[in-house]
């Protein structure tokens, strides 16, 4: 009997004496985004990683004023290589620092601190940029991770001062691994 009534208490402190880590789980990698860019373009869901799968910066650059050695893409492509549409956004490296930056059209202009552009091949408007916000929050050196949100709209011609939004683009965020 006193077998018996050790193994009970054994038994019933072992249950209550082990926890559950369901409520503090502190895994570092779970507040990364399934997705290295999401947005909303028009109110639709824009979900996407470079055209390779990742959150990686894009190891080209396929505009000459925005040179390589001075900027850095962050290129999201919905569907993958062929996919459609594409946000991209260029950061200067001198200036991948914490803040807000007002976006503006693109001035061709080496100058510029940061551009963003998206590319929607599935009508006849050209998107030209018009106005947006940049939010960098947080660039960590170490692990060589940016991070922020966006904003922006487009129209198909940004001389013309009273042509209409063609797109708005909202509830941009971004994570990615830059070099």
């Amino acid at each position: 009997m006193k077998k018996l009534s050790i193994l009970v208490l054994a038994l019933t402190f072992s249950l209550f004496s082990c926890s559950s880590d369901d409520n503090n789980n502190s895994n570092p990698d779970s507040d990364i985004p399934q997705f290295a860019m999401t947005a909303k373009i028009n109110g639709s869901n824009f979900q996407a990683n470079n055209p390779f799968g990742t959150n990686a910066v894009s190891s080209t650059n396929i505009y000459s004023h925005f040179p390589k050695a001075n900027f850095v893409m962050l290129q999201a492509r919905q569907g993958g290589i062929l996919g459609n549409p594409e946000i991209n956004i260029w950061l200067k490296k001198s200036q991948i620092v914490v803040g807000t930056y007002t976006l503006g059209p693109e001035t061709f202009d080496e100058n510029q601190s940061h551009h963003i552009d998206l590319t929607d091949n599935t009508n006849n408007i050209s998107e030209n940029t018009k106005n947006g916000v940049l939010i960098i929050s947080e660039v960590n050196t170490t692990t060589k991770i940016v991070r922020g949100t966006f904003q922006f709209s487009t129209v198909e011609n940004v001389e013309n001062t009273s042509a209409p939004i063609d797109f708005v683009v909202t509830d941009g965020k971004f994570r990615y691994t830059y070099e």
